[in-house]
């Protein structure tokens, strides 16, 4: 029996692909800020190294590497297990793993002589791509697992070929039999070996893995870091993007990466839009709102809070801020909240309504009156945070039961109405809630309406000066933003005396499929409200969702460029930011050799010629060189003839081969009748005089070599 497995791996072409997976790999792990720079700047000087080493060597048993390896799986593992005592919480193990499992990919490059080997490396690689799959927060990952996968492709195809030195198959197997029970006996000591060493392995690495306390292990993940601190903290909200000074006409618009809906005033007269750059990335066993403060206090253009004062929430003995809430009398249901932040945002904790404990990496966090929480450093990119927040389980059935019945306190703070708000408020309000008897119906009436008569819009104009914001919107425009949509559905249910307050935050993002998080984007913040249902607790409405868009114009009639502007957003958001860099900067020399080329077009002109003239020149040489290539002669047709037909049944010539070599071994191996062999020999000595002896055949002599090649390969040869 052959064993071909044992044998040393020569295929360039193999071991190339086998690393350029491995490089891909690495490079998606490093990609993911998965390593620290030594490690990845060390991975990607030595895979390639030890691939070119392992290829040199793989005729050589080298003890002394195999050491040094084991020495060098020693070291990480030590590091690894070093890295690993100062984790605190298993999210935090990955990055530590990973960067195990780049040190093992690294040091195994330097040990693979056969195909095993190879294949190892393989699988290796796909764990390195899986590990960077799960540390992955965007689809930018797919940059990475679209060539490997091609690759992986790549390696099936070459795996399976055969190789032109493979040595032919034998033309008989003998086989020996042996006694069952000796072949028990040795496979039950092999069992045995193989079973003995996992254990060992296994309770050695279990004796040395550090034990985290049981509290650690059942924190979800923040970030144990030093943020930008708020100067001068008191609880209040600042948003470092708002202009200090105000706005123009003291109304603070709309920028890309602000949204002045955070600070102390949502002002209905903004105008402008949002970018889609994706601040952060939220993971959630479902989607929620993201809330971040509400407002009470209504004058007729703008929501402010009519109470600042905070309360100070202290770490438990768990590094958790237990957050107080109010008593309810409904089923709930707990979630466990990650935000991963992207951009720079205001000191606002984010969380799902209502937010029961915190992991944040502050000394002290912040209690509004509305149940907003902020923190004295500012969120940003690289922050981490987790919420256990309390959902209320509510039915129609639950909330139509709910008493109309508030204290004096809450129907006056939050059914506050502007003391000149149009009449028709009003009376709108009362004919649309006139059928409805409880708490339920109104507010189902109002937000019903609100879908049926109005329409989003982003491209509104600015309200006449001296105007109430929602009755504009309410019986002039009928179109208008979120926060409108939000406003007009708190006043009118003010106007029938239920509680009501604006809220804002962000609306749930989109999930990503492949990573399973939801990316929530700058034009993601957003306006709804909350309803006060007596014995329930306060119950988030968002009006807005129902709502259609605005009458497209004609250019938006057609489906061509919402599907181009998608494709384009995909794109934008799949490709890596240092990609996106490279794309800029060669667009801008593009530009600029376009401006040249047009400020110096005769040069151009000319140049363009020059080029062109001498494209057409090599062209048509290429063209009489072919033409003035020998066709292969007769003899040499022969050959190739023989040579194919042979291989197609088995008998391939290898490169370092001989013809007489070649027909030497078909001889001994018996491939062809005594007839044939008489017929092959004709033909090698034809093509051997030819190209060897300087001898051109005749007419004749080729004519028989390669009616010689015919009748080997028309002559159907018996099976051995």
């Amino acid at each position: 029996m052959t064993r071909e497995q044992e044998q040393p791996e020569d295929s360039i072409r193999l071991r190339v692909v086998v690393a350029a997976m491995v490089m891909v790999a690495l490079v998606a792990v490093i990609a993911q800020g998965a390593t620290d720079t030594g490690t990845w700047i060390a991975a990607m000087l030595l895979v390639p190294a030890g691939y070119a080493f392992s290829y040199f060597q793989r005729d050589k048993t080298s003890v002394g590497t195999k050491v040094v390896l084991v020495v060098g799986l020693l070291a990480a593992l030590g590091g690894f297990l070093q890295s690993v005592r100062l984790a605190q919480s298993v999210d935090e193990a990955r990055i530590p793993l990973a960067s195990l499992f780049v040190w093992v990919q690294v040091l195994h490059s330097f040990d693979v002589p056969r195909r095993r080997d190879l294949s190892f490396s393989l699988v290796s690689s796909l764990i390195l791509i899986a590990e960077a799959g799960a540390l992955s927060l965007g689809t930018g990952f797919l940059v990475f697992l679209v060539p490997w996968a091609a690759l992986g492709g790549l390696w099936l195809y070459l795996s399976q070929r055969p190789t032109r030195d493979r040595p032919p198959e034998p033309s008989f197997v003998r086989r020996i039999r042996r006694s069952n029970r000796g072949l028990g006996i040795v496979a039950g000591r092999s069992l045995a070996a193989g079973t003995t060493s996992v254990l060992a392995v296994v309770a050695v690495v279990f004796m040395l893995t550090p034990r985290l306390p049981g509290a650690f292990v059942r924190l979800p993940p923040f970030a144990v870091r030093t943020a930008i601190a708020v100067p001068g903290f008191q609880g209040q909200v600042v948003n470092p993007g708002l202009p200090s000074g105000g706005g123009h006409g003291g109304v603070v618009d709309f920028s890309p990466s602000v949204y002045p809906g955070f600070g102390s005033n949502v002002d209905l007269r903004a105008r402008g839009r949002l970018s889609d750059a994706v601040v952060m990335r939220v993971r959630s066993p479902q989607a929620a709102l993201w809330r971040g403060q509400a407002y009470d206090a209504y004058d007729g253009t703008t929501w402010t809070a009519s109470e600042t004062s905070t309360i100070a929430v202290g770490q438990d003995f768990d590094q958790s801020f237990q957050i107080p809430s109010s008593p309810s009398d409904v089923p709930t249901r707990r979630i466990v909240t990650t935000f991963y932040v992207q951009a720079d945002q205001p000191n606002i904790v984010f969380a799902a309504y209502e937010p029961e404990q915190v992991y944040f990496p502050a000394p002290a966090l912040t209690l509004d009156r509305y149940d907003s929480i902020h923190s004295p450093i500012l969120l940003d990119p690289g922050l981490i945070y987790s919420v256990v927040s309390t959902i209320p389980i509510t039915t129609p059935s639950i909330l139509r039961s709910a008493p109309a019945v508030w204290s004096r306190a809450e129907a006056n703070q939050y059914t506050q109405l502007p003391a000149d708000l149009p009449d028709r408020v009003a009376a709108l309000a009362e004919r649309i809630t006139a059928s409805e008897s409880t708490i339920y119906g109104k507010v189902m009436a109002v937000q019903d309406w609100l879908h049926r008569n109005t329409r989003y819009n982003l491209d509104i104009p600015r309200d006449p000066p001296g105007v109430d914001a929602v009755d504009e919107f309410l019986f002039v425009r009928r179109e208008g933003f979120c926060e409108h949509i939000a406003s007009a559905m708190a006043v009118l249910l003010r106007s029938v005396g239920i509680p009501t307050r604006l809220v804002t935050g962000f609306g749930p993002g989109e999930r990503n499929p492949f990573t399973g998080y939801y990316d929530v984007r700058q034009s993601d913040a957003h306006a709804w409200v909350e309803v006060l249902y007596p014995g329930v607790g306060w119950e988030q409405y968002d009006p807005t969702f129902g709502v259609p868009p605005a009458a497209p114009g004609l250019g938006g009639r057609f489906i061509a460029p919402e599907v181009i502007r998608a494709i384009g957003r995909f794109i934008t958001h799949l490709t890596p930011e240092p990609l996106k860099a490279a794309a800029r900067d060669a667009g801008s020399l593009i530009g600029a050799a376009a401006r040249g080329t047009l400020a110096s077009w005769p040069i151009s002109v000319a140049f363009a010629a020059i080029v062109f003239a001498a494209a057409l020149w090599l062209r048509r040489r290429r063209r009489v060189t072919r033409a003035r290539a020998p066709a292969p002669s007769g003899a040499a047709r022969a050959f190739i003839a023989l040579s194919e037909t042979l291989r197609g049944r088995g008998h391939p010539r290898a490169e370092h081969q001989t013809p007489t070599e070649f027909l030497r071994g078909i001889e001994r191996d018996g491939a062809l009748p005594r007839d044939l062999l008489g017929d092959a020999e004709v033909v090698v000595r034809t093509f051997e005089g030819e190209r060897y002896a300087g001898h051109k055949p005749d007419y004749d002599e080729v004519e028989g070599a390669l009616a010689a090649a015919s009748r080997v390969a028309k002559t159907r040869v018996p099976a051995p």
